[in-house]
C-alpha cells in the first residue's frame, strides 16, 4: 500500500482511538529481499481489529485514487478474503473490508465480506444481477460500493481526516449484528 494507504490507515486508527474503540492494528514485517528467501513468516490476516458494544470488527482497509479497487492478488489478497470469510462465521464478529476513495470528496465505505463475495462473484462471471452502478469484471467500483455499503463519514481536519468510527460501528451492529 502506498504512502497514502497508510495515512489513511493512521488517520483512521487516531480517530477510533478519539472516539475510545478498542484498535489493534496488525503489523506488516518487513524483511529485506535476501532475509526473504531464508525466512518464512505468517500472512496477516487482515489489517486490524476494532470491539465496540460486544462486537469484534475484522477489517481490512484499502485506499485508492481513483474511482474502483481491483481484484488484482496485487490489491485484494485471496488470504485476505479467506480470513475475513472465516471471521464472519464467528458470534458477534462483524468482517469485511473499509474501502477508501481519495478523489474530491475522499468517500470511504465499509462492504461486509458476504456482501464483497457475492458482488465478486456476479462480476467475474458476468451473472445476472440487480445492481444500478455498472459491474466490472475485475474490480469494485465507488457505485457499488455506495450499494452494497455504509458510508464512514469524514471530516477534514487541517491536513488529516477524522472518521466518525463510532457511528459507523453502531450501524454496522444494527444491520449485522444478529445474525440468528
Amino acid at each position: 500500500m502506498a504512502k497514502e494507504g497508510k495515512i489513511f490507515e493512521a488517520n483512521v486508527e487516531n480517530s477510533s482511538k478519539e472516539q475510545k474503540i478498542f484498535y489493534f492494528r496488525v503489523r506488516d514485517v518487513m524483511l529485506p529481499p535476501d532475509v526473504r528467501l531464508r525466512v518464512r513468516l505468517p500472512k496477516n490476516k487482515y489489517d486490524c481489529l476494532m470491539h465496540h458494544n460486544g462486537h469484534l470488527f475484522s477489517i481490512e482497509m484499502k485506499s485508492v485514487k481513483s474511482k474502483s479497487i481491483s481484484f488484482a492478488e496485487s490489491m485484494i489478497k485471496q488470504n485476505q478474503i479467506d480470513n475475513l470469510a472465516d471471521a464472519s462465521t464467528y458470534d458477534d464478529v462483524i468482517a469485511g473490508f473499509i474501502f477508501n476513495f481519495r478523489l474530491d470528496e475522499n468517500l470511504t465505505y465499509f462492504v461486509g465480506i458476504q456482501e464483497f463475495l457475492k458482488y465478486k462473484n456476479i462480476a467475474e462471471n458476468q451473472l445476472e444481477h440487480n445492481y444500478i452502478s455498472k459491474v466490472t469484471r475485475s474490480s469494485i467500483p465507488i457505485g457499488i460500493c455506495k450499494e452494497i455499503g455504509h458510508e464512514i463519514k469524514s471530516a477534514k481536519k487541517k491536513v488529516n481526516y477524522r472518521y466518525f468510527i463510532k457511528n459507523a460501528l453502531e450501524n454496522l451492529i444494527e444491520v449485522y449484528g444478529d445474525k440468528s
